[in-house]
């Protein structure tokens, strides 16, 4: 937009100084190209300021030229912003985030068949096999387990380690079993409160 309104307005001083017949009185050029003189963009405003009783018709028209380069530049970054609305895909005015798609699925390698459950896409099945750690975050009773925890553990292939705070998944763990893995359930929870719903004295009939 910039380049247009300065463009414009080079274009109007221009004519406006051969329209003048490019006379000493309009100042030394700043560079020329061949005999052809340059002047600032900006002496228009000089000349029309001093010389305006002199030629009016020549600086009302200078004066509009430079005004409709004005226009154009407006016209122009308004097109470009409709162009751009047009592209969801090049918007990063809010952010560059957005769901992924078949090619990003294929490249996080989610695709091979083994590994932690994630869930489905396109028909098949998404499981991460690498290093990273996988968090789960969802409301009680939306399926955490029977969606992630049990599909996991029926497919895995090596040790597992669960730490079942609820006790919920007791049986999920036999069914894993039938697979040949080794399994380890840490129920510390459970544990520490059968311990303490033991009574370990009688009652205290001093207390009131």
């Amino acid at each position: 937009m910039f380049a247009i309104v300065l463009l414009g307005l080079w274009l109007a001083t221009e004519w406006a100084a051969a329209m003048l017949g490019f006379q000493p009185e309009l100042g030394p050029p700043f560079a020329a190209i061949g005999r052809l003189p340059l002047y600032r963009p900006w002496a228009l405003f000089a000349w029309w300021y001093e010389f305006d009783a002199y030629a009016p018709r020549v600086f009302d028209r200078a004066g509009a030229l430079a005004g409709a380069s004005g226009f154009m530049g407006c016209a122009a970054a308004v097109a470009g912003s409709l162009w751009r609305a047009r592209q969801p895909g090049a918007v990063t005015t809010y952010g560059s985030a957005r769901w992924a798609g078949s090619k990003d699925v294929r490249k996080a390698g989610l695709t091979g068949g083994r590994g932690l459950f994630l869930g489905s896409y396109g028909g098949s099945d998404l499981r991460h096999d690498g290093p990273e750690h996988v968090m789960a975050f969802a409301p009680t009773r939306s399926g955490k387990g029977v969606g992630l925890v049990v599909p996991t553990l029926l497919s895995w292939t090596g040790s597992v380690v669960i730490h079942d705070i609820k006790g919920i998944r007791s049986g999920d763990i036999e069914i894993a079993k039938v697979g040949g893995a080794t399994l380890v359930m840490v129920d510390s929870i459970r544990k520490f409160l059968e311990r303490q719903r033991r009574p370990r004295s009688g009652p205290d009939m001093s207390l009131p």
